[in-house]
């Protein structure tokens, strides 16, 4: 039973010890209102106005924190605010885009009769070399085979021709496909201006294009980047690139579409293309005229420091591993898409392939044995997404007169002098959120930082101290009893005063109604009188 008596007292000693803690609090705290909670002596017997003010406090509290938790949502569900830098940016400060052209032929009836020729002398009988190369637009469609072509795949391989090798060189040469190609009005040779390119439209002609679309069977060994892109100051058609385009209609063999006609593609030079850089077709005897009018979106330098998860962009270095590559929104979801598709199907479509990213995965260009697998990931997932070399100055020939009728003519060049930019930047900062709940603080409760401080000490230390005062009282009762005490009894208090005697409006008024102009100034005489046991002090009350 003692062992039970000694548990209660432990209990009740701690209860009182957070009753009195929160009184100290609420009458020594800087916060607004909560002094009048505590039980002053003005306050003490009016139940109902300490009840009004209780409630006050409340409601103070949850609107503080309905109005926190309201701008940590606005900051984690909007962490960026894009807005117009400028309506007037100057086109000749950026960079000329790049031109991919793709013929709609993905067959060129001239090579796949040469290479009809070089597999009959290797044993194959041309039926099947028919054969096989119709099937070759199934690569990029992903559409089954029948099982006889497997086999045949097989034998070719048993050759030295990968599905990969089959479709470069029966693609439509750059050579056929490029007539003529004039470079701010002047002739130029096409030959320096575009190169042969893979994407995922089959094998094309690109000018001014990042060596890593280009596929491995013509990319050249010594080949360098341009260190600069190019730039043009004026606007209009002679003011950027013009090419004569022959689509050559009677080498059609495998299309991809119902009619005749070259597709045309701008981006950026270090962008692997996608679907939405599909621009026109160029047809015969039609003349294309492409003006682009570009927008630039520049990041804040403070964005870094929003989390990547958050703000939903990425900095140059922060995004694709494979670092051959430069980061840009489409690489990215090209490499992401790559990525998973090796996962799963242990190779990489044959027009979605970049030499860089086959190397770091260490996987194989996707055959037909590999067609039922990217069906499948097909069906079931859904990817979104989407310098030239030195000009010769040499003396250009003079060409004869030409039919314009049997070609295509293709003109590319920016449609206006100026354009927008757009500035993002960080739409709540971390300084900014700080700043926030600081002044939601302060303008429901009156608090600052050093509030803060003073909860922490209140109810860090503060209960240690109490509750050592408290236990000393009652051990002190324990070792000399009293009688049993029915009430609540004054404590006498020592010479000192006690915790949260010293009130800032009352001391002084203390001081004089007592008859003391300075305390320990004048002396003190009958310390254990009824003055040190008023009841604005607190009182407590010693359980046996």
């Amino acid at each position: 039973m003692a062992h039970s008596l000694s548990f209660l007292s432990a209990l009740k000693l701690a209860s009182m010890t957070v009753v009195q803690t929160f009184w100290i609090f609420c009458e020594n705290s800087s916060l607004h209102g909560l002094r009048y909670i505590g039980r002053s002596r003005t306050l003490r017997a009016n139940v109902l106005l300490r009840f009004a003010w209780s409630v006050i406090a409340v409601v103070s509290v949850g609107f503080t924190l309905m109005l926190a938790n309201s701008a940590w949502d606005q900051f984690r569900s909007n962490p960026t605010l894009t807005t117009i830098e400028t309506t007037s940016y100057p086109v000749s400060l950026i960079a000329f885009p790049s031109v991919t052209l793709c013929n709609i032929n993905k067959i060129h009836s001239m090579k796949a009769e040469e290479l009809t020729i070089k597999l009959v002398e290797l044993g194959i009988d041309v039926n099947d070399t028919t054969d096989i190369l119709y099937t070759l637009p199934r690569l990029n469609d992903y559409q089954p085979i029948e099982q006889r072509l497997l086999s045949l795949e097989d034998l070719l391989l048993s050759k030295g021709y990968t599905a990969e090798r089959l479709a470069f060189d029966v693609a439509p040469p750059c050579e056929t496909m490029i007539v003529h190609c004039f470079w701010l009005m002047q002739p130029v040779q096409c030959g320096q201006m575009f190169r042969r390119t893979k994407i995922f439209a089959g094998y094309c002609c690109s000018f001014n294009a990042d060596v890593f679309l280009e596929p491995i069977f013509s990319r050249s060994a010594n080949h360098s980047v341009p260190s600069e892109s190019i730039h043009v100051t004026g606007i209009g058609k002679g003011e950027g690139l013009s090419v004569m385009l022959d689509v050559g209609e009677n080498y059609y063999m495998a299309s991809n579409r119902f009619s005749y006609g070259i597709e045309v593609f701008v981006h950026r030079s270090f962008d692997f293309p996608d679907f939405s850089d599909y621009t026109t077709i160029v047809e015969r005897g039609k003349e294309t005229d492409v003006s682009v009018l570009p927008t630039i979106v520049s990041a804040s330098p403070s964005l870094r420091s929003v989390p990547l998860a958050i703000r939903g962009c990425a900095f140059d270095d922060e995004g694709n591993r494979s670092t051959s590559v430069p980061y840009t929104y489409s690489n990215c979801m090209n490499e992401c898409e790559q990525r998973y598709i090796a996962s799963v199907c242990k190779c990489i479509p044959l027009f979605k392939q970049t030499v860089e990213l086959q190397a770091l995965l260490e996987v194989s260009v996707c055959g037909f044995r590999d067609l039922a697998c990217l069906l499948d990931l097909k069906q079931r997932v859904s990817f979104t997404s989407e310098q030239i070399s030195e000009m010769s100055n040499a003396a250009f020939k003079r060409t004869p007169p030409i039919n314009f009728s049997a070609y295509g003519v293709l003109h590319v060049h920016f449609r206006s002098t100026n354009c927008l930019k757009y500035r993002r930047e960080p739409f709540v900062t971390w300084q900014t959120l700080v700043a926030t709940f600081g002044g939601i603080f302060g303008l429901c409760m009156g608090g600052s930082i050093l509030s803060l401080v003073e909860l922490l000490y209140h109810f860090g230390i503060t209960p240690f101290m109490v509750y050592n005062e408290l236990r000393e009282k009652l051990l002190k009762g324990k070792a000399h009893p009293s009688p049993t005490i029915t009430a609540i009894a004054h404590v006498p208090y020592p010479g000192h005063q006690p915790m949260g005697y010293f009130r800032r409006r009352e001391v002084v008024a203390r001081a004089i109604n007592n008859g003391d102009a300075l305390w320990g100034m004048t002396k003190r005489s009958n310390i254990d009188t009824l003055r040190w046991k008023q009841h604005h002090v607190d009182e407590l009350k010693i359980m046996p």
